[in-house]
């Protein structure tokens, strides 16, 4: 394994769609899990910034309980 391919794979795992599945499974468990650690990265990021977390944020500021 490379370093280039290393940085690839955390790179693919940041770019990749919620459900997508890994595809360095089962061929280089290195690999599998920088993909995974790119792919848990950008799910963060979806969360952390997604409508749904601005909008429990602003009702927290406000200082209502946030409806479920």
């Amino acid at each position: 394994m490379t370093r280039l391919a290393a940085i690839r794979a955390l790179y693919e795992g940041s770019l990749a769609d919620v459900g997508d599945r890994n595809p360095y499974a089962g061929q280089s468990l290195v690999l599998a899990q920088l993909w995974m650690r790119g792919y848990m990265r950008m799910l963060r990021v979806r969360v952390n910034t997604g409508p749904a977390k601005q909008k429990y944020l602003a009702a927290r500021a406000a200082g209502e309980q946030p409806s479920r």
